[in-house]
């Protein structure tokens, strides 16, 4: 199967899952805006929980590209780290308590599509961790990869009490604060 076909199809999905959300959108809406036939469409993916999972990694490697291009312009450690997750969660938080489609890709609460968030929030774990591998140890010899386990679950969870991008940059920021200046 022609692999740029099919991610095509699920840039495509991505934006149709964001303006309308899981449960509204159909195979057929997807082929349609796709310019396939709803058979061709089946040829690359079984069910729309197959295409919904592919969306939420694809829009996850999205986040993770323009975080990589933007780290060059940040200057420490803890600067690169915030950034990633401005990019990642910040950015368009208020999005997601406005708009429960965006919410569905972005911290879907579908049993299905735990898998495909997790597969997310693994890869930005293993950049916050390549990130974290170069700073000083400052959580009494915790490694790297562990803040970063740290780090991301604590995101997960601040994303579920945060009223706003105001009240979760503050709380990302002092969560940084204690893994950077802790002793």
């Amino acid at each position: 199967m022609d692999t740029n076909k099919r991610l095509d199809i699920v840039a495509v999905a991505l934006k149709v899952f964001f303006k309308f959300g899981y449960k509204r959108v159909s195979m057929n809406e997807i082929a349609e805006t796709a310019g396939i036939s709803r058979a061709g469409l089946y040829l690359y993916f079984k069910s729309k929980e197959e295409i919904f999972n592919a969306a939420i990694v694809h829009h996850g490697d999205i986040l993770l590209e323009e975080i990589n291009k933007g780290l060059l312009s940040q200057q420490t450690t803890e600067e690169k780290i915030l950034y990633a997750l401005e990019v990642w969660s910040i950015r368009d938080f208020d999005n997601s308590l406005l708009s429960p489609e965006y919410k569905e890709i972005t911290d879907s609460s579908y049993q299905f599509a735990r898998e495909a968030l997790d597969t997310s929030y693994g890869k930005l774990e293993a950049l916050l961790s390549t990130l974290l591998e170069v700073h000083p140890s400052s959580a009494n010899g915790v490694s790297s990869a562990r803040l970063a386990q740290l780090v991301t679950g604590a995101l997960r969870g601040y994303k579920t009490v945060s009223k706003s991008s105001i009240e979760l940059r503050h709380l990302i920021q002092d969560l940084l604060q204690i893994v950077f200046f802790s002793k």
